[in-house]
């Protein structure tokens, strides 16, 4: 069986056929003002031919976007997901987005936020102070949070980290490729495994395979984890864990493997709704009781994906946090605050996805509570619309019919490889070492502190921007790669100025995102940070 994959990353897409290593022929696709109607045909190409969509593009993960596909690229989703592979339907894969610096959260991403499509996301270290790395099953300081995300690969994270190798221009090959960018194409290959082993597996057999074998116990230690009505662990940064290639494989076994039932749609609202104002500190709460449908030919049983598409308008959207509370007892974050949106245009029709319920028995009373915590007095809007959108089958999946065991798994850190590296690692001075040393004369320590940690150092980086680039990729050939992770983490850590509106790392990131010339979304920075330091 002969499984085509087609990538879409950077400027361009590759379609992959798994048992064929000549030839990975591109079509371009970013290269130039992107249109609705280019993004459908690239998610729309050869659904008979492609079997296995990556995507490692998106809106700005900059912390104040919210966009989703247009009406034409939906069109393509639901066409590739009714008709491609003949019927069984497009596997879409998709990197959830690497915006946590940014504090961005994916549910603001309609991409990763669509039924259609698996949500990836990394695991990786250097984040939140956590330290680690992918092997120590970290999650990495680009991770953004949400509901939608429905499992986990390995990325690079800190230096310590062993790196994502892959093909790059030129003929060429890079250990740069990170973020869930990297994570999104491993998945896909795994799901490659899948299809080998089952050719009739559908868009659906795919996505409950993923949520019954993702491993939680590898990312035990991160915060955030949770046991829903169904006996699953999920996470907002990892979905439900870990992809464990083998057990997804061995499951897929058509030997085995019953498929899913039909899916049903059950759309639960008040007709009778009308809009209640909410202003700063203020908290609407919304009962939702539903039979699911009960008695008709759309009965929902078992739950997979779960919509609130609301209508909410508001004074500065960026304030505004929603959960969602399930008839089991689960509950779940549709929506974090984002301090660099700013914006007063609110959510029109905007479907909040999530996948923390699958498997609940839906029946019952739903409760979801909008607020605003912030201290921002002159805020207020209201909530106009809403609507409940149940997606799921009238019986429970075969594979459900016992509660999921979770054992314990052979984590990556006791690979040797991973263990070997760690040694090397800690010959090395850690961050903590350098920030309490004392003060030496060795030019690489030297002035790091200070230079990264003042406000003037973000504005040498910011007249790098305006007058060096192209210079960023001259001269740093000899800066030790582990300057790069020192620099952004100094930067990560001073809240006082991501947190101002109009502070001078937000002006940064702002001038960073509409640069076009970058290879990765946080290349330019480091550049220009170490070409910077260097100089010092």
């Amino acid at each position: 069986m002969e499984t085509f994959i087609l990538s879409e990353v950077g400027k361009c897409r590759t379609w992959y056929k798994r048992d064929a290593v000549k030839g990975l022929p591109g079509i371009r696709m970013l290269d130039g003002v992107v249109t609705d109607a280019i993004e459908a045909s690239s998610i729309g190409f050869n659904p008979q031919h492609v079997d296995i969509y990556s995507a490692s593009w998106g809106p700005n993960d900059d912390g104040k976007t919210v966009e989703g596909p247009g009406k034409l690229a939906q069109k393509a989703f639901e066409y590739g997901i009714k008709q491609g592979r003949n019927g069984k339907g497009s596997i879409y894969v998709w990197a959830s987005g690497n915006g946590g610096r940014q504090g961005d959260n994916c549910d603001c991403d309609g991409y990763t936020d669509s039924i259609y499509t698996i949500s990836i996301s990394s695991a990786g270290g250097g984040g939140g102070g956590g330290g680690g790395g992918s092997q120590q099953g970290r999650s990495p300081w680009y991770a953004e949070k949400c509901s939608s995300t429905l499992a986990t690969a390995y990325s690079s994270g800190d230096y310590k980290d062993q790196r994502i190798i892959s093909a790059d221009l030129h003929n060429d090959c890079t250990e740069t490729h990170t973020g869930t960018s990297a994570s999104a194409p491993l998945a896909a290959g795994i799901f490659a495994l899948a299809l080998e082993q089952n050719p009739n597996l559908t868009w659906r057999d795919m996505q409950h395979l993923v949520v019954w074998t993702s491993e939680y116990d590898p990312l035990a230690n991160n915060s955030g984890w949770k046991k829903n009505g169904a006996g699953l662990m999920v996470n907002s940064r990892f979905g439900f864990g870990l992809l464990n290639a083998k057990e997804l494989v061995n499951l897929a076994d058509p030997k085995t493997w019953k498929g899913v039932p039909e899916k049903k749609e059950c759309i639960v609202k008040d007709s009778d709704f009308t809009p209640r104002l909410l202003k700063s500190e203020d908290e609407i709460t919304i009962e939702i009781p539903t039979k699911a449908c009960k008695g008709q030919d759309n009965y929902i049983k078992s739950l997979e994906h779960l919509q609130l598409e609301a209508t909410i308008e508001y004074t500065r959207r960026g304030d505004l946090h929603i959960t969602l509370t399930s008839p089991s007892g689960t509950k779940t974050v549709l929506l974090t605050e984002r301090q660099r949106d700013i914006s007063t245009n609110g959510f029109k029709n905007w479907d909040f996805m999530s996948v923390h319920t699958w498997g609940e028995d839906p029946a019952g009373t739903w409760t979801v509570k909008i607020s605003d915590v912030s201290d921002r007095k002159q805020n207020e809007g209201r909530i106009v619309s809403w609507k409940l959108i149940l997606h799921g089958t009238s019986t429970r999946p075969d594979h459900m019919t016992l509660p999921r065991v979770y054992t314990s798994y052979n984590v990556v850190q006791n690979d040797r490889r991973g263990v070997e590296k760690n040694i090397d690692a800690e010959k090395e001075p850690t961050m903590e070492k350098i920030t309490t040393a004392k003060p030496t004369t060795s030019p690489e320590s030297d002035g790091l502190e200070d230079a990264v940690k003042s406000e003037a150092m973000l504005r040498l980086l910011k007249n790098a921007f305006d007058k060096e680039a192209a210079s960023y990729a001259q001269g740093l050939t000899e800066i030790p790669k582990h300057h790069y992770y020192y620099a952004l983490d100094k930067i990560s850590k001073q809240p006082d100025l991501k947190d101002r509106e109009n502070s001078l790392y937000n002006d940064y990131i702002d001038r960073f995102y509409k640069n076009k010339s970058y290879k990765h979304r946080d290349d330019l920075l480091l550049q220009a940070l170490l070409n910077i330091v260097d100089k010092e």
